[in-house]
């Protein structure tokens, strides 16, 4: 080698090395990464209707004190072509006064009431990922005491909300920080898939046929009843709130188009603002804005009178 061509090589050497050290970094190259999209979200409702029986040796029905639903399970979520198939099971419980002479209280209960419900999402496709949320809407039941003493004709209503993700790849270039730069949005792996839990009710948080002030369903009525909650006055066939009015608890929070943060924004608010829940699906609150204005918000950036509300990434 030349001294002529030793010397060119060493001059391209000392700027690659010299450009590598003011950047801090080797010359940043496209990276493939995996991006999440929600494909579709649906809500539908589904009732369920079954008979419950006095088991032996316990006594005949008087007088049906109250039927709620103890526990309610969703335990797997399926994806078909352009649609998805939720299964589960619930837990009910009837209270009643004896047909004895002194009149005592008695409980019986059925486990493992099999539901299913198929909703339709354009494009879904086997092999994509999906999730699921359920409520029980509103509980209801029918004792003949003339006909049978020991049958209860029950029927529940539940809301489910599905949605389906879809994987993109694409190619994305690394770039040193920029000085100065503002603050960026960014999701936790539990908000994005949202923080929920398919077993939504417990032993002490149930919805009962004497919460929803029990009635008929009459035809496509069904789709005016809503879930019912605390500090709410109970009549058949009256539209009420999950849990009524609630406070903001962030500043520049996102009101979003659907429940997660792959939605739209509508609108931004900040701490202090009053809001009404509508309702609930994968931990976040469907909310309506003092100025009427609706949208979904992240459940984490809301205080429901409860208690304290945790610090979170922004929604």
């Amino acid at each position: 080698m030349s001294d002529d061509t030793r010397q060119d090589s060493d001059e391209t050497i000392e700027r690659a090395i010299n450009d590598e050290m003011i950047c801090g970094c080797p010359e940043p190259g496209p990276e493939t990464i995996s991006v999440e999209q929600v494909l579709g979200a649906e809500m539908k409702q589904k009732v369920v209707e079954f008979d419950m029986f006095v088991p032996d040796p316990k006594p005949d029905i008087e007088q049906v004190i109250d039927v709620y639903v103890k526990d309610v399970d969703i335990d797997s979520v399926d994806v078909i072509m352009n649609k998805v198939i939720i299964r589960g099971d619930l837990e009910v419980k009837v209270m009643y006064v004896a047909d004895l002479p002194n009149q005592p209280v008695h409980a019986f209960e059925r486990r493992h009431v099999r539901f299913t419900r198929d909703i339709e999402i354009e494009g879904a496709e086997p092999g994509m990922d999906a999730s699921a949320d359920v409520v029980v809407e509103y509980v209801d039941y029918d004792f003949h005491c003339h006909h049978d003493r020991r049958k209860v004709h029950i029927t529940i209503v539940l809301k489910f909300w599905a949605r389906v993700l879809t994987t993109t790849e694409m190619d994305v270039y690394g770039l040193t920080p920029i000085p100065g730069a503002g603050p960026v949005e960014y999701t936790s792996a539990n908000a994005q898939n949202g923080t929920y839990s398919s077993g939504m009710l417990g032993d002490d948080d149930y919805v009962s046929a004497s919460q929803t002030g029990g009635g008929d369903i009459e035809g496509t009525g069904i789709d005016n009843v809503i879930v019912t909650g605390p500090g709410i006055t109970q009549t058949a066939g009256t539209m009420m709130g999950i849990s009524g009015t609630a406070t903001i608890t962030g500043n520049s929070v996102n009101i979003r188009t659907g429940p997660g943060t792959n939605f739209p924004v509508v609108t931004k608010v900040n701490t202090g603002e009053r809001v009404t829940i509508k309702e609930q699906a994968f931990g976040w609150y469907k909310i309506v804005l003092s100025g009427g204005t609706t949208g979904w918000v992240a459940s984490w950036l809301v205080n429901t009178g409860t208690g304290t509300v945790p610090t979170a990434p922004k929604g």
